[in-house]
This record gives C-alpha cells, structure tokens and sequence, in this order.
C-alpha cells in the first residue's frame, strides 16, 4: 500500500513522510491516496457509524476545497469540531437532568 509503512492489528500505521512528498511531487496522486486511506479506515468502523463518518469526511472536505488556505482551512474545521463537542455536551447535560429526574421520581432521597 502507498503511504503505509505496517499494518498493525488495528489499523495501517501511515508513512507520513511519504504523504508529504507525494503532495509536493504530485498533489493529485496524494489526494486520492488520502482519500483511499481515509475510506479504508472508515470501512473498518461499525456499518451502522460509516455513514455519518462519510457524511462528517464530506464536510471535512468541502471546508478545506473552499476555505482558500490550510491555515483558514484548519481553523474551519476545528470550529466545526468545536461545534460538535458542544452539541454533544449538550446532549450529555440532557440526559444527566433526564437521569436525575428519573432517579428523583423513584427514589426521592437518591442524589446524583
């Protein structure tokens, strides 16, 4: 495999180094081999996340196709990361309000 140095039981350990210099010496060859990479890793997750991972590589892609710039690129994608994280904190904050709720209502003295 192109920019694979080994494969471990989990997953490939990637040539970074090789990556690199394919995207200097030939840019349209690294962006398929960094495709082909990342959906090989996205077909060994579970078949019920891969959608939403293609869906979130999708996106990934379309920030960095219009963002102009690797600097303006990272900071774009790293917002959207963010906005994740606080969706999620979110959710999490949910359902702890959710549990004590529940633990309340069968149990009065029950604290969490």
């Amino acid at each position: 495999m192109i920019g694979v140095v080994a494969e471990s039981n989990s997953s490939p350990i990637i040539d970074f180094d090789h990556l690199r210099a394919l995207s200097e010496s030939d840019p349209a060859a690294y962006f398929s081999e960094r495709a082909r990479l990342i959906n090989a890793y996205i077909d060994t997750c579970p078949a019920s996340e891969r959608a939403t991972l293609r869906a979130l590589q999708a996106r990934i892609d379309a920030l960095r196709a219009s963002s102009g710039s690797p600097l303006i690129a990272t900071r774009a994608i790293a917002g959207m990361l963010g906005d994740y994280l606080d969706a999620l904190a979110e959710r999490l904050r949910a359902l702890r309000a959710e549990a004590r709720a529940l633990c309340a209502r069968d149990d009065p003295d029950a604290r969490m």
